[in-house]
């Protein structure tokens, strides 16, 4: 089987089981048994069916079951942990993936027995505690004891790739957890893997692991644990209610010390690492062209909404407060300098992207390993002493700096044992300025303990996550978190811990400030229940709906906004600027026409008047606003387009003729000026003149059927001048044959 068609049936089989399609989701299944060739499994589901069938008995007898809830629960978690079971047993046998070989080559070589990894984590550390543990255990060879490096590779690879903690596996994680003697770095990189291990293999005993990691709260570790808790419950979200373990965990997490400032510091480097291109894509290229469809072609013949080059008006409240420069608490000085590195496409991620090649990170747990001076991997690039410039001091200070994440630390110093002495010294003393500056923005954060250190260990974890899934070969196996269509606000762990109004508000001005726009309404929306007098939030619920493309809602909450406070240019615009793409041109005038009193020298405003009035029909009055915009702005050739088409509506045929020919100048291939030109030369009582023209705009359209499709439009017109229906039918006759003929003569 492909992974595509197990995939497929695992999230037919989920979906159902999530939208309580129960009798549906055992059919489901037992294809799924069937394919992984596990008849013994059905046994277990014949069981569960029957267990089912009771419930829904008992339900429709009359009998008052007060466990029935929990049995169902119980049930839908069950049904979804078989489905998990059975795709990894599909993946496994018919897998290629890298991942799948190596799992392979850990169970063959008896790597995934926990009491080895435990055995080979007491050689690393001298505590008895934790060495007593499996102190009679029967291992295997194993990895060698003196290799620590190796060790560490193999134990995150056994931890990565078990599926479920069972009982020795847990021992593993909580002896590791607990270790007195064990250095903080390899129980961060513990903690990678176990994240890691959740975020491919959904287990609840996974999530209880982590939340003792935070409870221990030992620095640099319970760190990544917490971010590691919070990607976990973003994947799983829907399973949340399933397992009330882990709401009760979650909660007791609210006696965490300024939990909802980590939660919110959390949020924050999540958002802002999360792509923002495709949320711009989605409206340059979705949502704008397909409100475009819905006006008529008028504003395309006449290119009226780019008249002006500058930057439309539907853009940001210029008077809205930036909530990241009022904030102190939500972003510091050093976040803001990172700010672009958290986006995932700032200078380091494009410069060390290409410095990921070394064999170094060929290990998957080496895009997680903490930095520090004495790992061997920098002693072996830094080389013996005396041989070349002293990097350790650098070495060092890299170590003790949170400006760059642990990932670009390895990635810069591998790089440097390529790099000549003179280059070297050259690299190594710009930067050596750069971390100097560092230092002293981290000593005015007081970044060497408190909530700022903790953002930027958050900060760093983040980067490090951003180019495993970005960057690493094998990206293409996992599930990119940072790709996943999340509703943050209502993920459960995060509801739960977020209640402050403060911290809420700050949430939707994140997702605010980097357009998510769907996201931020929701938030908006449910801070507005509570605050109907906040005209900002009307606005920003409006902003919102407008770049989700629902133009009504949008233009709903901007009239409500100026039911507040009446007369507010910025409101009046939009409302314009709505009812123009909703096709309500006498509104829209209404609006512009009000906006012309607040700023009598807007020229766009006078263009846009001009447009609502070309719609309505009135055309002498047109004329005149678009008059004013040419003579205040003779530079502007665009505006011809527009005097050109009043004029002829009007019979103007001469002024439509000289701005015509003066806008083919500079666009001799335009289609609509050709076309327009034509209509006007033909009106004039010269149709040998317009039959040259529209000839020319039937090659600059390409196709004959998208030229005859936009002349039926001005047909109307052209009768209004005179031109008979059935002289419009032979002019079009007249250029299909002269367009064959010429097709026929280039053949």
């Amino acid at each position: 089987m492909k992974k595509s068609e197990i995939t497929a049936k695992y999230d037919k089989a989920s979906e159902m089981i999530h939208r309580n399609r129960v009798s549906d989701a055992f059919v489901q299944l037992r294809q799924l048994v069937a394919d992984a060739r596990k008849e013994y499994l059905n046994t277990e589901l014949d069981a569960l069916e029957e267990n089912y069938r009771q419930l829904l008995r008992h339900s429709f007898s009359g009998v008052q079951d007060p466990e029935r809830e929990k049995v169902y629960r119980y049930l839908l978690r069950t049904l979804l942990e078989m489905a998990d079971k059975l795709r990894e047993m599909l993946l496994f046998e018919w897998g290629r993936d890298n991942t799948v070989r190596l799992k392979r080559e850990l169970l063959r070589e008896k790597g995934l027995e926990p009491a080895e990894a435990i055995d080979i984590l007491e050689s690393l550390t001298f505590d008895d505690e934790l060495a007593g543990l499996l102190r009679d255990a029967k291992v295997g060879e194993g990895v060698a004891a003196g290799h620590r490096e190796d060790a560490l590779h193999h134990i995150f690879n056994i931890i990565w790739l078990t599926d479920n903690c069972t009982g020795e596996e847990t021992r593993l994680l909580e002896a590791t957890c607990d270790s007195e003697q064990l250095p903080w770095h390899d129980k961060s990189l513990v903690v990678s893997a176990l994240t890691l291990s959740l975020l491919r293999y959904f287990d609840a005993n996974k999530f209880l692991l982590l939340f003792r990691f935070v409870d221990k709260r030992e620095p640099f570790v319970w760190e990544r644990a917490m971010v590691g808790l919070f990607m976990g419950f973003l994947k799983y979200n829907d399973r949340y209610a399933l397992y009330p373990v882990l709401e009760q965990k979650t909660l007791a997490l609210k006696n965490f010390p300024r939990i909802e400032q980590h939660i919110e510091a959390i949020l924050v480097q999540y958002t802002k690492s999360r792509e923002t291109e495709k949320v711009k894509k989605k409206w340059e290229e979705e949502i704008l062209p397909a409100m475009m469809k819905m006006r008529p072609r008028l504003e395309e013949k006449l290119d009226l909404d780019n008249i002006f080059s500058d930057p439309a008006e539907e853009e940001k409240n210029p008077d809205w407060e930036t909530v990241f420069e009022d904030a102190p608490d939500l972003l510091d000085k050093l976040q803001e300098l990172t700010e672009m590195q958290m986006d995932g496409m700032d200078v380091f991620m494009s410069a060390f992207s290409r410095l990921k090649h070394f064999p170094f990170f060929r290990e998957i747990s080496n895009w997680f390993v903490p930095f520090f001076a004495a790992h061997p991997a920098i002693q072996n690039a830094i080389g013996q002493p005396g041989e070349g410039p002293d990097v350790m001091p650098l070495a060092n200070k890299l170590e003790n700096t949170y400006f760059m994440c642990n990932s670009d630390k390895y990635s810069f110093c591998l790089n440097l044992q390529l790099v000549p002495d003179q280059q070297k010294t050259m690299m190594m003393d710009m930067l050596r300025t750069e971390m100097d500056n560092i230092s002293e923005l981290e000593k005015d954060q007081d970044m060497l303990n408190g909530l700022a250190r903790t953002k930027s260990i958050y900060t760093q974890y983040f980067q490090d996550l951003y180019r495993f899934f970005k960057l690493h070969p094998w990206r293409a196996e996992f599930d990119d978190v940072f790709a996943m269509p999340l509703d943050l606000h209502e993920t459960h762990f995060v509801k739960h811990l977020v209640s402050d109004h403060k911290t809420i508000r700050n949430i939707a001005e994140l997702f605010f400030d980097k357009q998510f726009y769907p996201d931020a309404l929701k938030v908006f929306l449910s801070i507005l229940e509570e605050d109907k007098s906040n005209i900002e939030l009307f606005e920003k619920v409006a902003f919102c709906y407008e770049k989700t493309g629902q133009l009504s809602q949008a233009y709903s909450y901007y009239q409500k906004a100026d039911l507040i406070e009446s007369g507010r240019l910025w409101i009046v615009r939009k409302m314009a600027w709505c009812c123009r793409y909703l096709n309500k041109w006498e509104e829209a005038l209404v609006h512009y026409r009000q906006a012309e009193k607040l700023d009598p020298d807007d020229m766009r405003t006078q263009a846009s008047i001009g447009q609502c009035l070309i719609h309505l029909g009135q055309y002498n009055e047109a004329l005149e606003y678009y008059f004013k915009v040419e003579v205040l702005a003779p530079e502007n050739h665009k505006i011809r387009r527009p005097l050109a088409w009043c004029s002829f509506l009007l019979g103007k045929f001469d002024t439509a003729k000289d701005y015509l020919e003066r806008l083919l100048v500079s666009e001799p291939r335009n289609r609509y000026d050709l076309m327009n030109l034509g209509h006007v030369s033909w009106c004039s009582g010269q149709p040998d003149e317009a039959f040259r023209y529209y000839l020319k705009a039937v090659v600059a359209w390409k196709r004959i059927s998208d030229f005859e499709a936009a002349f039926h439009e001005d047909r109307k017109h052209l009768a209004m001048h005179g031109i008979e229906p059935m002289e419009m039918d032979l002019m079009l006759d007249y250029l299909k044959l002269e367009i064959r003929r010429a097709r026929k003569k280039s053949n």
